[in-house]
């Protein structure tokens, strides 16, 4: 499991462990319901509501505390159901490795859950809830502009404090942040919506909602040395992926073999002149992209007839197809245009 300090802080809290675990049925639930709190299964479509409160309210069962067991230690997170069913979405760094998770709804009572897909690279996890519940709308990550109002529910560092409804704006798009491991290497997460709701760890994995009641981000990291800077990864990464795992049950995720910068990026550091595409910076001979030919310095610039613009989109058109497939990718190469046909595979 990783843990990110010193200037950048994933929004993770742990402390000693003091729950159990719980069974897979109706019967484990726990605790005595809320009758106040609707969590009849269904769509929540808030889009009508132009009332902060209402809007929250509507919203906040759809949203759950996460806590999840490693050994003799318990971590707090938060997640949201994105899909008929109780498939929740979080961040991978919640539930990685843990040997039990629970989830905690509105209505004050809680179950278990388990992890049905994840992806370290994008900080990205799903579980399945034992019950089903409510679940939001997802916006348009895509659409999201500067300036404009944004919702955060989550846990802050204890389950005390479940469903913490904070607000703000979006401060800018298309961030990029660059984390310390633990095992002391360097990754990326890149074209992050930055704003400044106020979350603190334990707001991980939680919703980012804009003012129609959508999704349009998952939290997941803050600068620990000021205040108001939050980063989000846009839910538009993650719905090819809710996709596959609604129709099918499971998905595996395509292993790219390469990082690549987006070329905007890129051209900062002078790398290239193009200024759409992913610039690829190194390449995993062993991975699908590197036994088709892609090499250091190409620019990635469609997949299929897809346009590929940032590596968030290459990620997300990655992930519209399985394992076993192949595609066409189109790129630079020292000026010339080609294409090179790929079949994706699982990391080696």
């Amino acid at each position: 499991m990783k843990k990110f300090f010193v200037v950048l802080v994933l929004l993770l809290f742990s402390s000693t462990i003091f729950v159990g675990c719980f069974g897979d049925n109706e019967g484990d639930i726990k605790g005595t319901p809320d009758v106040n709190i609707n969590m009849t299964p269904r769509q929540i479509v808030a889009s009508s509501l132009t009332n902060f409160e209402d809007i929250v309210e509507a919203v906040a069962p759809a949203v759950v505390g996460i806590s999840a067991v490693y050994g003799n230690i318990e971590s707090v997170g938060s997640g949201v159901a994105v899909a008929d069913g109780g498939y929740v979405l979080t961040n991978n760094h919640v539930v990685e490795d843990a040997s039990s998770i629970s989830v905690y709804y509105a209505n004050k009572t809680s179950g278990s859950a388990k992890l049905i897909w994840a992806d370290p690279s994008m900080d990205l996890a799903i579980i399945k809830t034992s019950v089903n519940m409510p679940y939001l709308e997802m916006g348009n990550s895509n659409l999201v502009e500067t300036g404009q109002e944004v919702i955060a529910i989550g846990t802050p560092l204890t389950l005390q404090f479940k469903h913490t409804v904070t607000k703000g704006i979006i401060s800018a798009t298309n961030r990029t942040i660059e984390i310390s491991n633990d095992d002391g290497t360097t990754s990326y997460l890149q074209n992050l919506m930055q704003h400044d709701a106020s979350i603190n760890p334990g707001n991980s994995g939680g919703p980012l909602i804009d003012s129609a009641g959508r999704v349009v981000g998952i939290n997941t990291l803050k600068v620990s040395e000021a205040e108001g800077i939050g980063f989000a990864i846009p839910i538009e990464v993650a719905k090819p992926v809710i996709n596959h795992v609604v129709s099918d049950g499971t998905y595996q995720t395509p292993y790219l073999g390469i990082f690549g910068f987006d070329s905007e990026i890129a051209v900062f550091y002078g790398r290239t002149l193009n200024k759409s595409g992913v610039y690829v910076v190194n390449v995993d001979s062993s991975g699908p992209l590197g036994k088709a030919g892609i090499k250091s310095g190409d620019i990635i610039t469609s997949v299929n007839s897809d346009e590929v613009v940032t590596m968030l989109n290459l990620r997300t058109l990655i992930y519209n197809y399985k394992i076993g497939e192949t595609i066409s990718v189109g790129l630079i190469r020292e000026g010339r245009e080609i294409s090179l046909e790929v079949t994706l595979s699982e990391r080696p």
